[in-house]
């Protein structure tokens, strides 16, 4: 999982040495590097770099352009209608921001300005969306096009880019440098495959000449912006700047990255096997920032977004509990009933639990029902001894049939039947089989399915368009990796018991939940969505077990850090998410790996950067 800023900044060897020209412009204003460029380009940039280069390109046969912004250009080999506008344009007082080249050849290319675009045998829908965003008031700094040619470009404007068949991965880096509140500068295309990505004080490369790498971060290192970077079809390179990076604000992103585990997120994704991460945080009860790293699938070519779905595993139980609260504040259940005749099943009990004892649906919600679940050990009539940890699923793989939700609760599946075990409210046994009940008396008491009712009562409400309990969505999925970071068989387990461990959600979607109970908690008042102030309380006040509201763990009651949180462990998936209400913050993390300690590395930099507990 190469990073090659990142393993630079971190002192990796290796990178080879420059070829062809690499002299900076010493006596220049702005400086320069190139290597494997013709000799005549090299000295023309030297020539030109003084005045700051606002335009730098090769074409696809090897000729090449340099444009500064007070209007000097020189161009060798280029289609004789571009070099006749660029003369114009200069001659116009017009800065122009940029010329490319599509990799076809021919006359074809595009020249963009502070004022408008000029362009000739341009993809269209690339054509459009330069246009579009020059109605739209803003200039386009950039338009870059994939070797691969046909449909495929970049064009990004001052406050804004769009892409079309680019590399996944590049467009995610894309899409994560401009979640700090930076803009993309530049994108750029080596001949031969690769691609690097620029940002105003940042960048990010793959499969570039390892020398234009280097010299990259030799501007860096100095404190310029990378104003331009361009790639000759021979293998060549020229790097330019006008001018050191501004004083931009604190980027948190960026923070957050390089503070996870003591290294960054990619080096922990490494040390951890683990192909894919999502990441958003809430500031100010709304979506502050969201990233993607890796793929989704290791070996694939499709990265990892924070749009993409994964297993939230047991966060499922946390999201089944407002699902739960719904369903008892508009059916006027309470919550200190038995939950035993809204099931439409006999909840059998062990010899040694008396037959007065009452399950409450309070105590399923805080784990105290005396449901064990996994956790319950032979002899059948044992009442002590059980499993630590207990109640959790294992899920069902791409050759096992998937029992029925009945099937079960009555043990005709890879668990053992839902029973009680213990005496309710006695003792503390976090279980899944408790949800599994939640999730039976839903679907009796709505003849709806979970997934039915959950899309219904609380995602639709809520704007969640990529969650569901279903066994198989029809969203994009993240594939499981063992921890060796192979992928699991099936690419991922089939969950029935739903409200426990079935939920596919992405970060964006988790974060949509965190604002509105953020908000619902402090509001004087009812707030839209699926659940009354009242009930937003019932779910994140402490019930009948300490440090637990109803199916969601808090801490800090009573301070301005009071949080809730849960965190979930399916085969293959990782995932940890909270919510600060009193702070208008929270932020979530899903992880297609099977250790547990990179979310809560990326969950502790999280807070350590918003300094939240």
């Amino acid at each position: 999982m190469e990073r090659r800023r990142f393993l630079a900044l971190a002192g990796a060897a290796g990178l080879g040495a420059a070829t062809g020209h690499v002299t900076p412009a010493l006596a220049a204003s702005y400086p320069y590097y190139d290597g494997g460029v013709p000799d005549e380009a090299h000295a023309k940039l030297g020539e030109l770099a003084p005045y700051g280069v606002s335009a730098l390109a090769f074409t696809p046969s090897g000729g090449w352009v340099v444009v500064t912004q007070d209007g000097r250009y020189f161009a060798r080999g280029i289609p004789d209608a571009c070099f006749a506008e660029i003369g114009r344009l200069s001659a116009a007082g017009r800065k122009i921001n940029c010329v490319a080249f599509p990799p076809e050849g021919g006359d074809r290319w595009v020249i963009t300005t502070d004022r408008g675009v000029t362009a000739r045998g341009i993809p269209e829908a690339c054509e459009q969306r330069i246009d579009a965003f020059y109605e739209a008031g803003q200039q386009v700094v950039d338009v870059a096009f994939p070797p691969a040619g046909g449909d495929r470009w970049v064009v990004t404007a001052s406050a804004g880019y769009y892409a079309k068949g680019v590399d996944d991965e590049c467009y995610q880096m894309m899409r994560n440098l401009t979640q700090g509140g930076r803009r993309i500068t530049r994108v750029a295309f080596p001949r031969a495959g690769g691609w690097t990505v620029v940002a105003q004080d940042e960048f990010h490369a793959r499969g570039i000449p390892d020398a234009c790498f280097e010299r990259m971060n030799t501007l860096a290192g100095g404190g310029w912006q990378l104003h331009n970077v361009a790639f000759s079809p021979s293998g060549g390179w020229a790097l330019a700047s006008r001018g050191k990076v501004p004083a931009l604000p604190a980027d948190k992103v960026r923070q957050v990255e390089n503070a996870v585990g003591g290294g960054t997120i990619w080096q922990r994704m490494n040390a951890y096997r683990t192909p894919g991460v999502a990441v958003a945080v809430v500031v100010g009860n709304k979506i502050a920032w969201s990233t993607g790293y890796g793929w989704l699938e290791a070996g694939s070519g499709a990265a990892a977004h924070p749009e993409t779905a994964f297993q939230a595993a047991s966060i499922s139980k946390a999201v089944t509990a407002v699902g739960v609260l719904r369903l008892l504040q508009t059916r006027k259940i309470a919550l200190g009933a038995d939950i035993r005749p809204y099931l439409g099943w006999s909840l059998p009990r062990r010899s040694c639990v008396t037959s007065t004892a009452v399950p409450t649906i309070d105590r399923v919600l805080t784990h105290r029902a005396g449901v064990i679940g996994r956790g319950s050990t032979t002899p059948a009539d044992a009442c002590t001894g059980f499993a630590a940890g207990g109640g959790g699923f294992p899920g069902y793989g791409p050759d096992a049939t998937v029992p029925t939700l009945l099937q079960v609760m009555n043990g005709a599946g890879n668990t053992p039947k839902i029973e009680l075990t213990t005496a309710p409210g006695a003792e503390y046994h976090y279980s899944g089989a408790g949800f599994v009940l939640l999730q039976r008396m839903v679907e009796q008491q709505t003849g709806m399915t979970l997934a039915q009712y959950m899309q219904k009562e609380v995602f639709a409400p809520l704007g969640m368009t990529t969650s569901s309990y279903a066994l198989t969505p029809a969203f994009e999925l993240a594939a499981g990796h063992t921890t060796t970071g192979a992928v699991i068989p099936g690419k991922r387990n089939r969950y029935p018991e739903s409200a426990a461990a079935g939920l596919y959600t992405n970060v964006l979607d988790l974060c949509r939940l965190v604002s509105y109970l953020n908000r619902a908690y402090t509001a004087s008042a009812d707030i839209a969505g699926p659940l009354t102030r009242t009930s937003v309380r019932t779910l994140l006040t402490q019930g009948p077990q300490p440090g637990m509201g109803r199916g969601l763990f808090i801490a800090g009651a009573g301070t301005d850090g009071f949080s809730y949180s849960h965190d979930g462990s399916n085969y293959g998936f990782k995932s940890l998410f909270a919510g600060y209400p009193k702070l208008g913050a929270g932020f979530a993390v899903l992880a297609n790996g099977s250790n547990t300690s990179l979310v809560t590395e990326i969950a502790a930099a999280v807070k350590k950067v918003y300094g939240w507990p």
